[in-house]
């Protein structure tokens, strides 16, 4: 496979992941709306009604299930994982993109593994049609789905955000300055009658 080849392949692969990625992140979404109107309708249904529920509280665990594994390769699109840059802010632009390339292969590595594990859980659960334990029961292998496919989604997504920072670092494109991800201090107007806000004038 000459280069070129190789360049049109990675293309349409980088394209795919992005895709999947996106529409995952969307789907993540509605989840977590579609789970918050689910406990609400419960509580009214249980509360005001006074009607017992055997389905809402299980369904909204499923979608939250869903939203914090599978969406979480859309959060690595935009880089968007909770991450402490105590240090790193300190480092040499290059030398913060090589730290940023070696945590995102071992982030690699860890969604590798925990998929290696978690498919045959999933499996087992489709060939033994285990089902929960609640009123509802419903069958266990579609939560169960959501953890590998999630950390198989990241693994690939991953893939696709090491080659970047390491084509950007060979490019030398990277940014000279980074923004420091912590809370911006936000001034607060004294109260009337003081002048800056620690007691009143006099």
């Amino acid at each position: 496979m000459d280069k070129q080849t190789a360049g049109g392949v990675w293309r349409r692969f980088e394209a795919a992941v992005e895709r999947l990625s996106r529409l995952t992140g969307y789907l993540g979404a509605v989840s977590v709306l579609a789970a918050a109107l689910i406990v609400t309708e419960g509580v009214v249904v249980r509360k005001v009604l006074g009607w017992s529920t055997t389905w809402q509280i299980e369904l909204s665990v499923f979608l939250l299930m869903y939203a914090c594994f599978v969406g979480a390769a859309y959060a690595q699109t935009r880089e968007g994982h909770l991450n402490v840059d105590l240090l790193i802010v300190h480092f040499s632009p290059r030398a913060r993109e090589i730290l940023i390339i070696v945590v995102s292969v071992l982030s690699w590595a860890l969604c590798g593994l925990i998929a290696w594990y978690a498919w045959p859980m999933w499996w087992e659960a489709v060939v033994h049609n285990d089902h929960s334990e609640s009123l509802w029961g419903p069958p266990l292998w579609i939560p169960y789905f959501f953890l590998p496919f999630g950390m198989t989604l990241l693994f690939l997504q991953y893939v696709v955000t090491i080659v970047r920072k390491i084509k950007v670092l060979r490019e030398g494109t990277f940014e000279t300055e980074v923004t420091r991800a912590e809370l911006r201090e936000i001034e607060i107007p004294p109260p009337a009658g003081t002048t800056d806000g620690r007691g009143t004038d006099g």
